[in-house]
């Protein structure tokens, strides 16, 4: 099946809080995820009882009970089975500490369910439980946000944590595009401020522009330019969210002297403003 017909799923809850929290049993009818679609943000899953039957990137993924998984935004995934006792957590990337988000990118697309143990993942469930309570609270005051925040670092960073000595081993990471793939996520990390056309990342990698393009997308189910806009555009909302930077410094950090450009390119991206995206999650 071509990119062109996988679908791209946008939960509107994200879109409008910037996450959603699902406990599978109580979730109803998933017919929406028993087709092959693309998720546009970062799943964290925890299974308690049962196996829940996934297939991602074309590979069939029983997740067991006690384990934890997650699916890399851009990902093709199909759903099994609802047997399972899960939770599933769908997370805007700009909501994501940096420091957990790398450690998660580096699975780069091939990552494993890895078992956690029963005292961890009764804490991952209630930290999982708190941040259910929040988002479904109704109510408004000034700490709300920051204590939304916290929780999702919280639980982000138990998910980070199982993977940070855990071996990602499959087939596919031998591969000549997982390792350029890899390659070129970690150069992104570091130059995305200043290498801002895909020619610069291949020069940089010493591989062709479409050799890397073709890569990256057999991989990741993306383009080059759609990881650097997305990268940037990961870093500007986090600018808007936590500093009180001007729209003009924050384009000026990012690497554009044309702030009128940066905004366009932002209004592109995110469908408003960079004034009106502070304005709502601030």
């Amino acid at each position: 099946m071509s990119n062109e017909l996988i679908p791209t799923i946008k939960l509107d809850e994200v879109i409008e809080l910037g996450l959603q929290v699902v406990d599978y049993r109580k979730a109803g009818d998933l017919h929406f995820l028993k087709s092959p679609h693309r998720n546009e943000h970062y799943l964290f899953v925890l299974v308690t009882d049962g196996n829940l039957k996934l297939v991602v990137d074309s590979r069939g993924m029983v997740i067991p009970a006690q384990s934890v998984y997650y699916i890399l935004p851009g990902q093709v995934m199909q759903h099994f089975d609802t047997e399972a006792d899960a939770y599933v957590i769908a997370v805007d990337a700009f909501l994501l500490n940096q420091t957990y988000k790398f450690i998660l990118d580096e699975g780069c697309f091939v990552q494993t369910p890895v078992a956690i143990n029963a005292e961890r993942g009764g804490r991952l469930k209630s930290a999982i439980s708190l941040l259910g309570a929040e988002v479904k609270d109704a109510s408004v005051n000034s700490c709300k946000e920051h204590i939304k925040r916290g929780l999702i670092d919280a639980v982000a960073g138990m998910f980070a944590g199982e993977y940070v000595d855990s071996t990602i081993a499959h087939g596919r990471k031998d591969s000549s595009a997982v390792r350029i793939t890899t390659a070129f996520k970690r150069l992104i990390f570091a130059e995305y401020k200043t290498l801002k056309k895909p020619s610069s990342y291949a020069s940089a990698l010493n591989i062709s522009t479409p050799y890397l393009n073709e890569a990256v997308k057999e991989i990741s189910g993306q383009t080059v330019s759609y990881w650097i806009q997305n990268m940037i555009m990961f870093e500007a909302k986090r600018l808007l969210i936590y500093t009180d930077k001007t729209i003009k410094a924050i384009a000026y950090e990012l690497g554009y002297a044309d702030y009128v450009y940066f905004s366009k390119m932002f209004i592109g991206m995110v469908k408003m403003s960079p004034g009106a995206f502070r304005k709502k999650y601030r």
